[in-house]
């Protein structure tokens, strides 16, 4: 019977030894010294604001892009992609947020739970299946409770206007996103 093949490790090449005895030198160096270095690779000052770490960071980053390339293109574009809009980007919300919209006068709660959001007792893997439901007709669901198109584009899908009270505080807008402990939003006790 044969032994067990074992895996061996390639073999370092003298590039990747070189590149990893730089990477440890940089992350040896005094602050006076990094800042020296940075004068020199990129003929300025580093801004005063960086600190040590993060003008480590960014010159071991240079040392690496230099030695195995920088990004693809396409992963350039991809990177770019989220800055290229006029707007502010989508809000991101958190597991555990509570996204509120007032549609023809009636308030509509809809829990951001791990598997998607929860609407009614009934768990739904996307916000456009809930506003659906909810106006009957076909609806991008992120825009319908505001997280999406600003707060003029809410205002603007409204078909009925929101309640006015006094106390602004006590009656959530359309669109908002508020995050409330779990007991409360089942009716529960803490």
């Amino acid at each position: 019977m044969a032994a067990p093949a074992t895996k061996r490790r390639p073999a370092r090449t003298p590039a990747a030894v070189d590149l990893d005895a730089a990477l440890e030198g940089i992350a040896a160096m005094t602050i006076d010294e990094l800042r020296g270095l940075w004068r020199e690779r990129r003929g300025e000052e580093p801004p005063p604001a960086f600190s040590k770490d993060l003008i480590a960071r960014a010159l071991a980053y240079w040392l690496q892009e230099e030695s195995l390339g920088g990004l693809k293109p396409r992963l350039r574009k991809l990177l770019a992609a989220p800055s290229r809009g006029n707007g502010p980007p989508p809000r991101q919300v958190k597991v555990g947020s509570v996204i509120v919209r007032e549609y023809q006068g009636e308030l509509h709660e809809v829990l951001v739970v791990p598997d998607g959001f929860c609407w009614e007792g009934q768990l739904f893997a996307s916000l456009s299946t809930i506003a659906r439901r909810i106006t009957g007709t076909s609806w991008n669901g992120p825009r319908f409770f505001g997280l999406r198109g600003g707060v003029e584009a809410v205002a603007a899908d409204a078909v009925v206007p929101a309640k006015t009270t006094t106390d602004r505080r006590s009656v959530p807008r359309s669109g908002s996103v508020q995050a409330r402990p779990l007991a409360k939003q089942r009716g529960g006790t803490a």
